[in-house]
């Protein structure tokens, strides 16, 4: 079963995405905040990471950073509403990411076939 990691400050959002995959077979944690993602994350070194770029406290690229220092085989799949969020698409890859999604989603459906192809090629 593999496991999935979603840090987003949008409780909403979390709960969403658990309600969505865990009937898909993966083992979802949720985290709130980039403090308990990046523990979360280091503790269970899930093969995905869903992370909001745009959160209180710690900036979702510094949390992918600290994830994927802990756990190199995590594939990290950024999710934000930011504007301008082309501009840092580039970038955001360049550092490690998977891929990314702008918010709102307009379908779980491309969501999972991302996770799905991340899956199958292993870690970046």
């Amino acid at each position: 079963m593999p496991k999935l990691l979603t840090i987003d400050d949008e409780k909403e959002f979390t709960s969403f995405i658990k309600s969505y995959f865990e009937p898909r077979g993966y083992q979802v944690f949720m985290a709130n905040e980039g403090e308990s993602g990046i523990a979360i994350g280091c503790a269970e070194r899930p093969e995905i990471a869903l992370i909001d770029l745009k959160m209180p406290g710690k900036h979702g690229d510094i949390v992918m950073g600290e994830i994927k220092a802990a756990s190199p085989g995590t594939r990290v799949i950024m999710i934000t509403a930011s504007e301008g969020f082309g501009k840092t698409r580039e970038r955001l890859l360049s550092l490690g990411a998977f891929a990314c999604f702008d918010k709102p989603l307009t379908s779980l459906k491309d969501l999972e076939l991302k996770i799905k192809e991340a899956l199958a090629h292993g870690g970046r």
